[in-house]
């Protein structure tokens, strides 16, 4: 709840970008996007996704974010990565375990890493390789089915992740963002959990190799 620095890994939409910088207390959102053309074509979706263009706190970075992390000396509170798929070529390398042991070291003590990961053209076991690399990366995780074709791992570096506090939907940025939608409630968002590092461990502790830049 008082992020000041956060980095956004793909453009996308620019969705992601804007809704963290409906946070108040965010000093900083750097949304790291390897092709130009992709900020560009997100420009269809303004004004949905305006802060992400508009907002003097919003920076865009074009670069491999592998680059980017590794000759930037600061910590952020917040990461997440969101490229496509794990199986395509290029961007493969920001689901495995060398990268998550990089990124690890660019949270601050108490940040939160985010990867989505979308489940659709995709089997168990590759999905189960990525799960394994964060295992073997952060203490802490928890994973959230967003959809029925994406999951949300929310991991920190920290014995215990900290509860969601969904009461950031209430915050005036966001609750007039989300006046158009299906109310986002407590109960809703908590309906999303599906399982946490504890309760996999007896499975990824001892699972095969994890997906990785050599494999």
């Amino acid at each position: 709840p008082n992020a000041k620095l956060a980095a956004i890994i793909g453009e996308g939409s620019g969705m992601t970008s804007h809704f963290l910088l409906a946070s108040p207390t965010l000093e900083q959102a750097v949304t790291i996007e390897i092709e130009p053309q992709m900020i560009e074509g997100s420009r269809m979706f303004y004004p949905a996704n305006r802060r992400v263009f508009d907002d003097r706190r919003s920076r865009f970075v074009v670069d491999d974010a592998k680059s980017f992390f590794a000759t930037d000396a600061r910590k952020y509170d917040v990461i997440i990565s969101e490229p496509s798929n794990p199986w395509v070529s290029g961007v493969s390398g920001l689901f495995t375990d060398e990268f998550y042991h990089r990124v690890r070291g660019y949270l601050t003590p108490n940040g939160v890493f985010g990867q989505w990961l979308h489940l659709y053209e995709i089997n168990d076991g590759l999905v189960l390789s990525v799960l394994s690399a964060i295992h073997h990366n952060f203490a802490s995780y928890s994973v959230y089915l967003t959809s029925n074709d994406d999951m949300l791992i929310v991991a920190s570096n920290l014995p215990e992740l900290p509860a969601p506090d969904w009461r950031i939907v209430s915050s005036p940025g966001l609750e007039a963002d989300l006046a158009g939608v299906v109310p986002l409630t407590p109960h809703s968002l908590g309906a999303t959990y599906l399982i946490n590092r504890r309760e996999l461990a007896p499975l990824l502790d001892h699972f095969g190799i994890a997906n990785s830049d050599y494999r």
